[in-house]
């Protein structure tokens, strides 16, 4: 506290409230404690015992018990050194004890020693564990409700999608803001832990299971009966506290092989019907990912090989880069039908072919020892179940639409291939707009730094973005689109070209408007700008027309159930997602829902809003309502009788 005094007359500065002596005390001692007596005397504050009651104590698990007083000492300055090894804190099971002297340890961490700090870690570890398991007890029980619930409305006769307690997982997905396939998960895995796996279950409450190691347990077991689930649960619950997770999860799967080899096989063909696909994700770093999910394990490695054996024969033949980044080039090239052989120089095919994989199935490496792995830096470091990536990436439902759809943004995502001296000498080849890429205006003209956005996938960097959509625009099934935002970053028009119109960013070198590597926006005179904005707009023939917000004019409203392509298009470019909370399917891939059913409710901006197919369903079930009081601002309640609001895409968020 500083030297000079908080202004006003009452205890550090508060403006006293009259009646309430204990305010004023600082002034007023005399006063206060009459005051304090006369309660006293009347019974109505009760002054604690000098002592404590004999025979209090807390539980501090293999330490044993103390008395409020040793507790009380060791939350008053003593806390850091409970924690050293064996000590009472080091020992103590997870609860509000616990919390208290962790709190108090890391009030300043700098007095502890490492073996006190250590012990500090750990003791927040078990606070956590323990959470998490009171999570999960509760989405358990939440979920045993909602299946009670649709189980006696099922025994009623009511229709599907009109069932009580139906959309249990998009209720709690809201609540959790996360998808409902995320959340189903989550009730999947706590129905899982608290019927069928007690002994982990409690190892989470005693906090020496956490939940990744819980969760490696459930997997293994999802598909054993009860009894081979029970015997399993006691053997890895009792091993899992020593174990890293990788080791954790080798163990799981020997013992699920030999518990239940069929099981094995129905948990890999279930996967490969739900699961299998072609996926691109964003790496954190800004780059891509492309992967195949869920794949048979013969052809997978079967391409791994080939992909390897011919990098091996282009490094044999000249192409000078790393051999890791020689598969990389190969991988990507015969995706986009290039040919990788053309990088060379001069380019040509390879004579006989490329080496081959040898009996074993390893390819043979540049020095042709095939001794690929032997000092690679790139071999694969996990275990080989193919389960659960410690790439800090939850697998969600495929939500970003992977079927083809015509009426794009921009173009689709993509790689341009390695940069440097080793780019493809064909470019980006021409692509159709698969998915949206949503760039400001500046970006695409080359005047501004700001990345661009792919749905689906996450922001890409401008020189990507422009090299994307200059690709997609030579593409005759690629459209152009427009959204003019206002100042809260919302639409507040949209407009769409008719037919194809190719476009080719400006050149970009060293005196240009902008330097697009530098992430920073160099704006030239706003006439010059708008200037380019024009002329892009009467390149492109587009009119944008205006998207209501607070009201609505209703001057695009429709007398049709279906809404043309232009209503569509202005409903999605205000929310481009699914307006249920929490939910990121793409509108475009989502299904627009008129809030108040036709011919009830118009076919307008102010009735209209995109939703996933489950929402959609969802809003239809008993104990669900939904709301639009002005357009786009969407206002659910739940069965819970809990409710959430959400608003209009915000796109420069």
């Amino acid at each position: 506290m500083g030297q000079d005094p908080f202004p006003g007359p009452g205890h550090d500065g508060d403006e006293p409230v009259p009646g309430d002596p204990a305010r004023d005390w600082a002034e007023e001692d005399d006063r206060y404690l009459d005051w304090l007596t006369a309660e006293i005397d009347a019974g109505r504050i009760e002054v604690p015992p000098d002592e404590p009651p004999p025979g209090v104590t807390v539980s501090l698990g293999e330490a044993g018990d103390v008395g409020l007083d040793e507790l009380a000492a060791m939350a008053s300055g003593l806390a850091g050194s409970g924690f050293a090894g064996h000590q009472a804190a080091d020992a103590m099971p997870p609860g509000p004890v616990l919390g208290a002297l962790t709190a108090q340890a890391v009030e300043d961490v700098r007095w502890l020693d490492d073996d006190q700090l250590l012990g500090v870690i750990l003791a927040a570890r078990r606070q956590q564990t323990r959470a998490e398991y009171e999570e999960l007890a509760a989405v358990a029980e939440f979920s045993r409700r909602r299946e009670q619930a649709y189980e006696a409305s099922k025994a009623r006769g009511d229709k599907p999608r009109q069932r009580e307690g139906e959309f249990a997982a998009e209720e709690l997905g809201m609540e959790l803001t996360c998808s409902h396939y995320a959340a189903g998960q989550r009730m999947e895995l706590a129905g899982g832990l608290s019927s069928r796996l007690p002994a982990t279950f409690a190892g989470m409450a005693a906090g020496t299971i956490d939940g990744h190691r819980a969760r490696i347990i459930y997997e293994f077991t999802r598909y054993l009966d009860d009894e081979q689930a029970a015997q399993a649960d006691q053997i890895l619950a009792a091993t899992a506290p020593g174990m890293a997770p990788a080791e954790l999860k080798q163990k799981a799967a020997r013992l699920e092989y030999k518990l239940d080899p069929d099981g094995v096989r129905q948990r890999k063909e279930e996967a490969a019907r739900k699961h299998r696909r072609v996926e691109a994700r964003r790496e954190d770093s800004g780059n891509a990912r492309l992967s195949g999910r869920e794949l048979d394990v013969d052809e997978a490695l079967t391409a791994k090989n080939s992909v390897w054996a011919e990098a091996a024969a282009l490094c044999n033949a000249g192409l000078d880069v790393p051999l890791r980044e020689a598969r990389t080039i190969v991988y990507l090239d015969r995706l986009r039908g290039l040919n990788p052989w053309d990088r060379l120089n001069p380019a040509y095919d390879p004579p006989g072919g490329y080496d081959e994989p040898d009996d074993s199935g390893v390819p043979a490496d540049a020095d042709g020892s095939g001794n690929v792995d032997e000092h690679d830096d790139d071999r694969h470091d996990g275990d080989d179940t193919g389960r659960f990536p410690d790439d800090g990436y939850d697998e969600e439902e495929d939500q970003d639409g992977d079927e083809d759809e015509d009426d794009g943004d921009g173009g689709g995502p993509g790689s341009s291939g390695p940069s440097g001296q080793h780019g493809s000498p064909a470019g980006q080849a021409p692509l159709p707009a698969l998915t949206n890429i949503t760039i400001s205006a500046g970006t695409l003209l080359g005047w501004s730094g700001a990345p661009a956005e792919v749905a689906g996938f996450g922001l890409i960097d401008p020189d990507s973005a422009r090299d994307l959509i200059a690709a997609a625009s030579r593409h005759p099934r690629t459209r152009w689109c427009v959204t003019v935002l206002g100042k809260d970053g919302e639409a507040i028009a949209h407009g769409c070209s008719a037919g194809r119109h190719p476009w080719t960013p400006p050149h970009r070198g060293r005196d240009g408007p902008a330097n697009p590597r530098d992430g920073t926006a160099r704006a030239g005179p706003d006439d010059s700008q708008r200037a380019q904005l024009a002329e892009l707009l009467h390149q492109l023939k587009i009119t944008p027309a205006p998207i209501a917000k607070e009201t609505c004019d209703h001057r695009h409203r429709e007398d049709q159930y279906r809404p043309s392509r232009t209503l569509s298009h202005l409903v999605r470019a205000r929310t481009t997602t699914c307006s249920a909370p929490g939910c990121t399917a793409q509108a475009i891939h989502s299904e627009i829902d008129h809030t108040i059913a036709y011919p009830a409710g118009a076919t307008d901006q102010c009735n209209l809003s995109p939703l996933c197919s489950r929402h959609h369903h969802a809003k239809h079930a008993p104990g669900w309502k939904l709301q639009q009081p002005e357009p786009g601002i969407m206002q659910w309640m739940l069965p819970s009788r809990r409710s959430h609001t959400t608003r209009p895409t915000r796109y420069d968020e």
